[in-house]
């Protein structure tokens, strides 16, 4: 063989955008032999600086170029398997990122910047006897003999432990080592992400005749061997859970991995719980709130095949686990299971997709499922299994919609009305517990000048600032983070009259304190969450019964079971039930059902009072009735008429530009270029489209947007036809101006 011939290999960056998502080439290391998926670190550009990229594929050839050699390469447990390389590939197709973007999702920076955790261990030497330490000069023979002793007694120890708890210094550690005592070795720590979890085993309750019957019809579709997907639809309170945990039995003694996903990192915690309970070690964890080394550790254990539970939120949709079985999307339903981030994945169409390359299950659970996943149970594109009984013999609350606009004739301002007083006085009397939901942050929603009108907005975000209350008297942008002090005349007009408008729910957490001061109240909204476990603490504490009411936004309406809770309020029923997007009927019904079912769960019987401006809308009614079949019949009429997803799929162009003027040309060419192709190469594509027009919020964080909404069938025509618009519609080169595109998006 020639000496010029050379192993090279091609790699794509994971900083790469749409314009730079190609391969290239380098040289490999001498001696180092990377594989495809494998992590490197190689010099790029002009000043060699570094990049991380992933290999794509390795050859021997004689170079027609001089090439660049790889600065480092990562072990093969920091890397994507050939799953989630095609994954990252898959992803490209549909929605029309770089390889890179989908890399750096499965790949977080932490997993090959953060190195491993290492320790020190002690063990004894063999044939050592702890009174050999008499041989040793010095003062400190009794402590070297209690070492030994420990060590003979214990087994492998942290040398830490041993200095702690014997007073016993480095230098006389290395003594011992020395003279052949002991043995010490580095080894990897995993950083551990149960610590603080109490685990609650509740493998030996049996299942409800309900409950053994799904499970067993599941099972059975499993067995098959054949990628599958199901429906699990239950009441709140029927049990899905405990349908879950024993499929995940039934998967693992088949030696394969289950992928459990949650909607909230506050649900990990009762999640963690269950599955430390039941599997120990076997369980991992992922999700955003982790360190960085607990990530890398969770990546390289899941990698290395330690763990074959891995529970998380829609991130943990991307773990590198071989062999899985069973991929569980618990409250699927949920709106944050779909990234609006760099990435704009849904993890439900993930986990098809990998169920489909590993002959798996995919199991969706919920007691409101999302339309489109309901339309398909139906037509029997997924099987469909029920729970119709609340486990244990517990009934579903008694529920009242009572209209407000009385008790604000009353009381102009309040948010509690008479009848959700009442009923929380009665639950205090009867020393049972409380939630209240109210959906909005802060203290009002914002403040306007009386004697000029004008109200107080964000400089860098085409919104207004809320008001927040506490220690520091704030006024808070929510998107970009913007603070003021609470001011005290109109930066306007410098008018010293400023009214406040609209509430949030730290108003909320006040008129409590007010009309129940002995009452103890815990708030749970994105506020108080400042620390890495905060949500875990309050729910916790919840739990114990250190609080009667827990008062909180969307995130306390979810999948929580809290026994000694009977009463749940909805405070401002109609707060998402009039936003511009044709899915806001279904959100607020499957919020309004979620939190109601959180009352009653155990042998008390449960209540719900929906305040409401608007008492007779059909979603609160249908609500109110837990009447999910109902309330799909009437959405998905109104959709087979004006043609929304499942009948289509949705897709969103956005473009944004720090320079308005700029961004209105940008926008206009985009436009005229989509038309020019469906006028020409792309006549046979099918398209309906709407605008452009500027995003709900025009400008966020100094940045104007611009967005063309479509209506698509997803087929490999209109794939080409999108992949050929990003192509061409690039951002500009200062990098002020960027386009993306969202299919399925979070929002309209």
């Amino acid at each position: 063989m020639s000496e010029a011939i050379k192993a090279v290999v091609s790699v794509r960056l994971l900083s790469a955008v749409k314009a730079t998502d190609r391969p290239f080439d380098y040289l490999c290391p001498q001696g180092e032999a990377p594989h495809r998926g494998q992590v490197v670190r190689v010099p790029f550009g002009k000043g060699d600086r570094d990049r991380f990229g992933v290999v794509t594929s390795v050859r021997r050839e004689e170079p027609d170029r001089a090439l660049k050699t790889v600065r480092e390469v990562f072990p093969d447990e920091i890397g994507l398997n050939e799953e989630l390389f095609a994954l990252c590939r898959h992803l490209q197709e549909q929605i029309f990122c770089s390889f890179g973007e989908a890399a750096r999702a499965i790949l977080p920076a932490p997993v090959y910047k953060k190195n491993a955790r290492r320790i020190r261990i002690a063990s004894l030497a063999d044939g050592t006897d702890p009174g050999a330490a008499s041989a040793i000069r010095g003062k400190n023979k009794a402590l070297y003999e209690a070492v030994l002793s420990h060590l003979l007694l214990s087994g492998e120890t942290a040398v830490s432990d041993l200095t702690q708890t014997y007073g016993l210094s480095s230098a006389g550690i290395a003594l011992l080592e020395k003279k052949g005592l002991i043995r010490v070795e580095l080894r990897d720590e995993e950083r551990d992400p149960f610590e603080g979890f109490a685990a609650e085993d509740c493998s030996d309750q049996p299942l409800s005749p309900e409950q053994e019957n799904a499970f067993q019809s599941l099972k059975e579709q499993l067995d098959r061997g054949e990628a599958c997907a199901s429906l699990l639809y239950g009441i709140t309170g029927s049990g899905k859970t405990r349908v879950m945990l024993a499929l995940c039995d039934h998967v693992l003694q088949k030696g394969k991995k289950v992928l459990f996903l949650v909607p909230e990192i506050a649900l990990t915690g009762q999640s963690a719980t269950l599955l430390a309970g039941r599997y120990g070690k076997r369980v991992a964890i992922i999700h955003s709130a982790l360190s960085d080394g607990e990530r890398r550790d969770a990546y390289v254990a899941i990698r290395r095949g330690e763990k074959d539970v891995i529970l998380g939120t829609r991130s943990a949709v991307f773990a590198p686990a071989d062999n899985v079985g069973l991929i569980i999307i618990d409250e699927e339903q949920d709106q944050s299971y779909k990234s609006d981030t760099q990435l704009k994945y849904h993890a439900r169409d993930v986990a098809r997709w990998r169920c489909a390359k590993n002959r798996a299950m995919l199991l969706l659970a919920s007691a409101t499922p999302d339309v489109e996943s309901y339309y398909k149970a139906k037509s029997g594109v997924y099987s469909l299994i029920r729970l119709t009984n609340r486990f244990g013999g517990a009934t579903l609350p008694e529920v009242k919609v009572v209209d407000l606009r009385g008790d604000l004739r009353r009381e102009g301002g309040i948010l509690l009305g008479r009848k959700l007083r009442r009923e929380i006085a009665d639950n205090l009397d009867r020393q049972e517990q409380t939630i209240l939901l109210m959906n909005r942050r802060g203290y009002r929603q914002f403040l306007s000048c009386l004697k000029c009108g004008e109200a107080i907005r964000c400089p860098n975000c085409s919104v207004t600032l809320t008001v927040h209350s506490g220690a520091r008297r704030r006024l808070s942008c929510h998107y970009c983070g913007y603070t003021i002090p609470y001011p005290a005349a109109c930066p306007t007009c410098g008018d010293e009259h400023l009214l406040s408008h609209g509430a949030g729910i730290q108003q909320l957490e006040e008129e409590l304190n007010t009309v129940f001061p002995k009452a103890r109240v815990l708030r749970m909204d994105s506020d108080t969450l400042t620390g890495k476990r905060t949500h875990e603490d309050i729910l916790a504490a919840f739990r114990n019964r250190e609080a009667d009411i827990l008062i909180g936004t969307q995130m306390v309406a979810k999948g929580h079971n809290f026994p000694r809770v009977t009463l749940v309020g909805v405070v401002m029923a109609d707060t998402a039930l009039y936003l511009s997007d044709y899915r806001a009927g279904e959100h607020t019904f499957s919020l309004l059902t979620q939190v109601i079912g959180r009352a009653g769960r155990a042998d008390k019987p449960g209540r719900a009072v929906i305040q409401t401006l608007n008492p007779y809308h059909t979603v609160f009614s249908l609500a109110a009735a837990q009447d999910y079949e109902a309330f799909y019949e009437g959405e998905i009429a109104v959709r087979r008429a004006f043609l929304f997803p499942p009948f289509c799929r949705m897709g969103v162009l956005t473009l944004s530009d720090e320079d308005e003027a700029r961004l209105l040309r940008r926008s206009k060419e985009a436009t005229d270029r989509l038309k020019a192709y469906l006028a020409g190469d792309f006549s046979d594509v099918k398209l309906v489209i709407y605008g452009p027009f500027e995003a709900p919020i025009y400008k966020m964080k100094n940045v104007y947007r611009k967005r063309l909404i479509f209506k698509y069938k997803n087929d490999k025509r209109t794939r080409a036809l999108f992949d050929r618009l990003l192509t061409e519609t690039q951002g500009t080169p200062d990098g002020r101006g960027k386009v993306s595109f969202d299919t399925n998006p979070g929002m309209i």
